[in-house]
């Protein structure tokens, strides 16, 4: 599977999460037949362009623990993750 392939299975599979649900990078990557590449799940969230159509939901994608990632230092990812879920209706707790 290469590069394009891999986003493209990435961006189908988290169109399928439902509103107020939430599934983990590697879930995702399981999905997709790459088990072991969850960070590569990730990192094709984190380059989503933010005018693809349809629209993919990458908020309700989390960390394997239950918690939201952090996108980096001098990012506000980590922020607009947990608005975006809330307002759909998840209960985002602190740690």
């Amino acid at each position: 599977m290469d590069s394009a392939e891999f986003h493209a299975a990435v961006y189908h599979v988290t169109r399928q999460i439902p509103p107020q649900r939430v599934t983990s990078y590697s879930h995702i990557a399981k999905l997709i037949g790459m088990p072991r590449h969850s960070r590569h799940v990730g990192q094709a969230l984190k380059f989503l362009s933010p005018d693809v159509a349809p629209p993919v939901p990458w908020h309700r994608v989390i960390s394997a623990a239950g918690t939201i990632s952090s996108r980096g230092p001098g990012t506000d990812g980590a922020h607009r993750q947990r608005e975006a879920l809330e307002a759909e209706g998840v209960e985002v707790t602190d740690g």
